[in-house]
């Protein structure tokens, strides 16, 4: 595809391309059908002044056309060959396979003269560099960048059988499904013992606009060697929450963490409405709940299972029907959380989080591995505290009246947790 559209731009004059691959081997598919299609079906290679030349083994080759338009493969193997100016478009060939030095250090650089243009085209292999620059084509702030994910079976002339083609029935069957879906599904993230199997950054990573009717809630899960995370999210009148800011740091103190959370730029009609935090440290709730907004940290969440917050989640995650069907008979779904692509910290870690493997012949504990999760359990204390313990309604709603101050001492709420006055005053 990526040879395909690059071919119509080798008429302009004077317009540079390189395919730049791993090796020259990877980079001669993309060079491939633009040789097939330039030289031997148009046969521009009759012409005299059209100079070419194509040799896998030393690596040679190129088209270079009369008004000047050329286009070459270039070897990240040989990084001398990959200083340059002035290119107007690259193929990164299998771009997952290549460095981000390549990209930043050589190409990027390269392109920058003439405003330039770049494809990536590649197998997905988990979430390195090339991930981070995908994802920036999620993002409709990022006008510049578009991108796309294709599993083989939508190729109708190469499975015309689509997902039930029995090629790819087959592959599916005699194979392990992490690399199936990798191979031929084009997913970035599958590995054995994925928690929330139900994410995917097609249909949970879209863009958020701040409403400020919506109530506006902060999760946190409280750290200091271990980075604090606050997770701000909204949720809308039918219980969809969308993520729309993340906050990440560690080695920091708690007040200034506050400091800095209160003199961030807000969009108009900010509020916070309620923050909710991991019971273990009811000292930074109560911090948080004085020096910043009314903070919850029910000590009835710990007596939760894990799983409890980990399946409100998952359910959230769900494609629930929310419209009629199209011509085709196809419902309109979508599901009930959402992130935005400004959040890529807890993306990646929807994408990596894992369950714990059990030892050799005990079962593996009901828990997930103690990495890259503190994103994920602040949103779980959040979803805990809001959809199982019912921590939604202000006590002015359930009380008539003026509800006074009450002191931490001596007034207990129905879970045995303090509550707040209409001041957000403990």
């Amino acid at each position: 595809m990526s040879g395909h559209d690059l071919m119509p731009k080798l008429f302009l004059p004077k317009f540079m391309a390189w395919i730049a691959g791993p090796t020259y081997d990877l980079g001669e598919k993309e060079f491939r059908p633009i040789w097939d299609g330039l030289i031997i079906k148009m046969r521009l290679g009759d012409h005299k002044r059209v100079k070419k030349a194509y040799n896998k083994r030393t690596g040679e080759m190129f088209i270079e056309m009369p008004w000047g338009a050329r286009v070459e493969v270039r070897s990240a193997q040989h990084p001398d060959k990959l200083v340059g100016e002035g290119l107007d478009h690259v193929i990164m060939s299998e771009a997952a396979k290549h460095s981000v030095e390549t990209w930043e250090r050589f190409i990027r650089p390269a392109l920058s003269d003439h405003r330039g243009s770049a494809d990536f085209p590649t197998t997905p292999e988990g979430h390195n560099w090339l991930y981070q620059v995908w994802l920036l084509g999620r993002d409709r702030y990022m006008p510049e960048y578009e991108s796309w994910c294709f599993p083989s079976w939508e190729n109708p002339v190469v499975y015309p059988g689509g997902r039930n083609d029995e090629e790819i029935q087959l592959i599916e069957r005699t194979t392990t499904p992490e690399w199936f879906m990798q191979e031929i599904g084009a997913d970035f993230a599958s590995f054995v013992g994925k928690i929330y199997g139900e994410w995917d950054d097609m249909v949970h990573v879209k863009n958020h606009t701040w409403n400020p009717a919506w109530p506006n809630y902060i999760a946190f899960d409280w750290g200091f060697t271990n980075p604090l995370a606050a997770i701000e999210f909204q949720i809308d009148p039918f219980d969809n929450a969308c993520v729309w800011r993340e906050y990440y740091k560690a080695y920091t103190p708690l007040y200034e963490i506050l400091n800095e959370l209160k003199n961030r730029p807000e969009p108009p009609g900010y509020h916070i409405d309620c923050c909710f935090g991991d019971a273990a440290d009811p000292e930074a709730a109560l911090f948080t709940a004085t020096h910043f907004a009314p903070c919850i940290a029910d000590p009835e969440s710990k007596k939760l299972p894990w799983r409890t917050g980990v399946d409100l989640i998952k359910l959230a995650l769900k494609e629930y029907q929310i419209g009629e069907a199209d011509e085709y008979g196809t419902p309109e779904v979508a599901p009930k959380l959402i992130v935005d692509p400004k959040c890529p910290t807890l993306i990646h870690e929807f994408n990596n989080y894992r369950a714990k493997e059990g030892t050799a012949g005990r079962n593996a504990q009901e828990v997930a591995e103690n990495k890259d999760d503190h994103g994920l359990d602040a949103l779980r204390y959040g979803f805990l505290h809001i959809f199982q313990l019912g921590a939604q309604h202000h006590l002015s709603e359930v009380m008539p009246g003026e509800p006074e101050l009450v002191s931490v001492e001596s007034g207990q709420g129905v879970s045995g947790m303090p509550f707040f006055n209409t001041n957000q005053e403990w």
